[in-house]
């Protein structure tokens, strides 16, 4: 199924508060607890991330700028998934999935004190697990998110340029082993690049992927494709999350917008607000407070969608 409308209003939304994240390039924006949010940036020639400027708001910093997806029980307790880079001193890095699990609230954490060991999965007398290769062998992992069930959506992609691109989401348990993966439909590719990832309240699975949003029911099997307007049909997803109500929610950042979708596809209107520029990763927390991280500004914005 394609969703496509014609058109759609604007809304515009005022700026709640700002969190002063110390850094520009956002990669990755995961909400944690309590006004709390995980930030990923690339900038890896910062040697020490605990001591960058920041905002008490952001417990967690990695400077990787791999993607995120976080674990909490919503008081007091929050786990962190991550891609974490193994060898920067070669340009096509190894990664390997890792978690750690930290008390909240506390000192900030990042991700550099964290080292991937191959082959596992094992835990460690840190408490870090990591999973082995062969889940992702000849792909490059992007997005990541946590279901309700406690299971984690993995983005991967082949490497390759255009008509040989292709990629797959797998739902994996936390601990490593692979509940199913999706890649096609009706034997055609699913994905060409699947970047980001998120699971909505009615346990959709929905993908930002290229000139697409690829959304799938719990199961793995396509509901539908969103690609933008008729008017306008250069569509070019990033972030993505959901509201209480399961709208979608997607940032096209070159084009200085954010898409509010509705469950079945279709285009309610365009987010806007004061001096939007490039917004590249979204999370949304329980009060559908949006938290909006611009690619080139040390600040991420939050909007009350109520």
């Amino acid at each position: 199924m394609q969703a496509q409308v014609l058109s759609a209003v604007v809304k515009r939304v005022n700026i709640a508060r700002t969190i002063n994240n110390g850094q520009k390039y956002i990669t990755d924006l995961k909400y944690v607890y309590n006004g709390r949010i995980a930030v990923s940036v690339e900038n890896t020639k910062v040697t020490n991330p605990s001591c960058l400027f920041r905002d008490d708001s952001i417990p967690f910093l990695s400077t990787h700028g791999s993607c995120l997806c976080v674990y909490t029980d919503g008081n007091s307790y929050a786990r962190f998934f991550f891609w974490n880079i193994c060898d920067r001193s070669v340009k096509k890095c190894t990664r390997s999935f890792t978690y750690t699990s930290y008390p909240l609230p506390g000192q900030l954490y990042d991700s550099d004190k964290i080292y991937s060991v191959w082959p596992l999965p094992v835990v460690d007398k840190s408490g870090y697990t990591k999973w082995p290769d062969e889940l992702t062998r000849g792909y490059t992992p992007n997005g990541l998110a946590m279901c309700k069930s406690g299971a984690i959506l993995v983005c991967l992609w082949n490497q390759q340029v255009h008509k040989r691109s292709q990629g797959k989401v797998l739902k994996l348990s936390n601990d490593g082993c692979k509940l199913f993966e999706m890649e096609t439909d009706k034997n055609r590719p699913l994905f060409v690049c699947p970047t980001y990832v998120t699971e909505n309240g009615n346990e959709d699975i929905c993908v930002s992927d290229v000139n697409a949003v690829v959304v799938t029911d719990a199961g793995g099997f396509l509901r539908f494709r969103y690609t933008g307007t008729q008017s306008d049909p250069q569509f070019d997803p990033y972030g993505i999350c959901c509201d209480s109500k399961n709208n979608i929610i997607v940032a096209e950042m070159v084009k200085n917008r954010i898409h509010m979708i509705d469950p079945n596809g279709e285009l309610l209107h365009y987010i806007k607000y004061k001096d939007m520029h490039m917004p590249r990763v979204l999370c949304i927390d329980e009060h559908d407070n949006l938290y909006i991280g611009e690619w080139l500004s040390e600040e991420i914005k939050v909007l009350s969608l109520q």
